[in-house]
């Protein structure tokens, strides 16, 4: 799945292509299906990894919270649920999964690449002063069943603090994927994040 950095700047993207003005309820709702563990009921998962048919019902959740799909937190939620399906079926199924479990150095590489991408990302998008600032701010947030307020509350003091880099990760290599791979996978996803929420936003 891709990283808290990644649905930020991928929520971001997206609040900034139609001007949300609660955009802090928007990021909150991008990072929310994060903040617990384990993540099978709040990802929506459907489908068993070792036949390939995993998948994130992501319609599912909407046809669950139908009733207030139009607060920016649902949406947010949403479009990380559809980031994190490109990435299950772009990435993980197709050849990381693999690598996990026939590579003993790969789950480290993996992590360690994911490390230096905060700083990469953070650098490469400029978002960290702005999402210092939304993520400190009172929002609506909304009591799911499968993440409490109070997961979030926990939360957010970890999402912040991946927000902190040395400047010495920017020029440290990536072992696992490209800059321009996670580049492309952001981009994508926020495509398709605005292509799916578009009939719902006011």
């Amino acid at each position: 799945m891709g990283s808290r950095i990644m649905h930020l700047v991928i929520a971001n993207k997206i609040a900034d292509h139609f001007s949300i003005e609660n955009k802090s309820s928007f990021l909150l709702g991008g990072v929310a299906p994060d903040a617990v563990a384990p993540k099978e009921k709040s990802h929506f998962f459907i489908g068993d990894v070792n036949d390939y048919s995993r998948r994130i019902d992501f319609e599912h959740f909407l046809k669950k919270y139908s009733a207030i799909k139009q607060s920016y937190y649902i949406l947010g939620y949403y479009t990380h649920l559809i980031a994190d399906d490109i990435w299950l079926q772009g990435f993980y199924l197709p050849w990381l999964k693999n690598r996990l479990e026939n590579n003993n150095e790969m789950f480290t590489l993996y992590h360690n690449d994911f490390r230096l991408l905060n700083g990469k990302l953070l650098d490469y998008y400029g978002y960290t002063n702005v999402w210092k600032e939304e993520l400190k701010i009172p929002s609506e947030m909304v009591e799911l069943e499968e993440v409490t307020n109070d997961d979030m509350i926990q939360f957010i003091p970890h999402v912040l603090g991946d927000m902190d880099y040395d400047c010495e990760d920017l020029r440290q290599p990536l072992n696992v994927f490209t800059f321009d791979q996670i580049v492309g996978y952001i981009e994508t996803s926020v495509d398709r994040g605005i292509k799916q929420i578009k009939s719902f936003i006011r």
